[in-house]
């Protein structure tokens, strides 16, 4: 009976750890899928004023547009960056992109750190 116990615990634990474990070898999946899907995001919908490819930014109505390198390079959060993308303000206009397409914008940002 003792070791019957000592075996379920063993399961138990084992189970445990795994639930803790597999989400980030998932995450990690997702997030190298995301990057890519967010690389075209930026190209389609963002290039035309953020330089792409470590290229300097240039200026629209007299307003400096970063370049993707020195929006990450801000080190914002994910939440941050997302919320920002999201708001239109001067001289971005609005981009209306699903919600799936800002996440993948924003990890295609965070990879260039």
């Amino acid at each position: 009976m003792r070791a019957r116990l000592c075996e379920l615990y063993i399961l138990g634990q084992s189970l445990l750890i795994a639930q803790f474990l597999a989400p980030g070898f998932i995450a990690n999946a997702q997030t190298e899928a995301s990057t890519l899907r967010g690389r075209d995001v930026a190209q389609r919908a963002c290039a035309g004023c953020h330089a792409m490819n470590g290229a300097q930014g240039g200026s629209i109505q007299g307003i400096e547009v970063p370049s993707f390198n020195a929006i990450a390079g801000r080190n914002w959060s994910a939440e941050r960056l997302q919320a920002f993308t999201m708001t239109p303000h001067r001289p971005m206009p609005a981009t209306p992109l699903p919600l799936s397409e800002v996440r993948d914008l924003v990890d295609y940002i965070q990879s260039l750190r």
